[in-house]
Parts: C-alpha cells; sequence; structure tokens
C-alpha cells in the first residue's frame, strides 16, 4: 500500500473495489466523485490542496463521506490524524494477516462496528 492507495475520506479504494476500477486519487475515477451531487471530501481536499482529510484541522468534519453515520471511515482519518499513515497501514496489514476482513462485497466487514472508538480498538487490536 502507499499513500494514494487512500481515499481523500480515509477509505482504500483497493480493499472495496478489488479490481481498481474505482481511486479517486488516480485516472480511475470514484463512483462517489462522479455521481450527481459528487464527492465533498475530494472537492474539499483538492481545493486544499491536501492528501485527505487527516491533513484538516476541521476533520471530521462530519459531511458528505464523514457523516456521523460513516463511523468506520471517521475512525480511519482520526487513525491516521493520530498516528500516521504507515501506522495505519500497518494495523490493516497485520490485522489482514490475523484474519480481520476489511469489506465483504454486499455484506458489512469487520470494521463495519457501531462506534469510532470500537473501528479503533480493532484496528490496533486493544482489548
Amino acid at each position: 500500500m502507499n499513500d494514494n492507495s487512500i481515499a481523500y475520506c480515509g477509505l482504500i479504494c483497493s480493499f472495496c473495489c478489488t479490481d481498481g476500477s474505482c481511486n479517486c486519487k488516480s485516472d480511475n475515477n470514484c463512483g462517489k466523485r462522479l455521481s450527481p451531487e459528487g464527492c465533498y471530501q475530494y472537492n474539499c481536499c483538492t481545493s486544499k490542496g491536501i492528501n485527505g482529510c487527516w491533513e484538516c484541522d476541521d476533520s471530521p468534519c462530519g459531511k458528505d463521506m464523514l457523516a456521523v453515520d460513516k463511523i468506520k471511515m471517521r475512525a480511519f482519518v482520526r487513525c491516521i490524524k493520530e498516528e500516521g499513515i504507515q501506522k495505519f497501514f500497518e494495523y490493516l496489514e497485520q490485522n489482514e494477516k490475523d484474519g480481520i476482513v476489511y469489506h465483504r462485497t454486499g455484506v458489512i466487514g469487520d470494521y463495519d462496528l457501531s462506534s469510532e472508538n470500537e473501528v479503533l480498538n480493532l484496528l490496533r487490536r486493544i482489548k
């Protein structure tokens, strides 16, 4: 994984869309970005010249992809903001090796929990 594999909103596009057809930081456009309402995070981050919401003082802002009910994304952005992208990648890679599933097509993944703290605790493997 590299910095371009993480979307502005904190998701890892390649984990959700393994064929590489969705990535807001490449020539392959994200379905959200191309939707009629567009993607607030993409527009905001690119207008500010930042790599993702974790670099923004106002983040997580609660708008669009970081709405209050988007717990996983909010937790991921918070983790990156607190510990950096490299540590976030290390957490995801170790958890994947240990069988924690990031995303399942059509159903919830292991990180789809009911609070930011629950997601962070799973990510960081805090019991």
